[in-house]
């Protein structure tokens, strides 16, 4: 019995849902037109720029959608709403009050957009001023042309040195 044709025909029966499967990929990659991708990060990069960078905290009612959700990690929900992004970004402009916040690495897919950024300044912490510098990385979830959720992975180093956030303090004072 010769093994030639089934070997034929099962390689040609790989190789046509390999095929099948790359034009899938393909037809997802090519979903999301770069003009959309471009005004993706930079409705992103405002988020850090405008609100956190700047303190221009009004920048929040215009890209934020009213129900915004920022994850923690293990997707607990740190934040919710505008309003509670600009407390945020309040306290954490008083704790590092010449706050710089650079967009290292940015990449768009269909309604994402991950950031990693680097934040430099100077912490006021109960023994003083205290120079710091930490990276960490942003995943947002655009809808109609908003940002709607984000996922925030911080690293330790910032988890040590951040001022309590308005949500943490409000869950420990009614714990209380």
């Amino acid at each position: 019995m010769s093994r030639g044709p089934a070997l034929t025909a099962l390689l040609a029966l790989i190789l046509v849902g390999l095929l099948a499967g790359s034009v899938a990929a393909a037809r997802l990659q090519v979903g999301t037109p770069i003009a959309d991708l471009e005004a993706n990060k930079a409705l992103a990069r405002r988020f850090h720029d405008e609100i956190f960078e700047l303190g221009n905290l009004a920048v929040a009612d215009e890209i934020l959608t009213p129900d915004f959700v920022w994850h923690r990690p293990h997707n607990a929900t740190l934040l919710t709403g505008p309003e509670a992004v600009k407390r945020e970004a309040e306290d954490t402009r008083g704790f590092f009050p010449d706050l710089v916040l650079s967009d290292d690495q940015e990449i768009a897919e269909a309604d994402r957009v991950v950031i990693q950024w680097t934040l430099r300044g100077t912490a006021q912490t109960g023994s003083g001023p205290v120079p710091m510098s930490f990276t960490g990385i942003d995943i947002f979830r655009i809808e109609e042309g908003k940002l709607a959720e984000l996922w925030h992975e911080m690293g330790q180093q910032e988890q040590l040195a951040a001022p309590p956030s308005t949500a943490t303090s409000a869950a420990a004072t009614s714990t209380a």
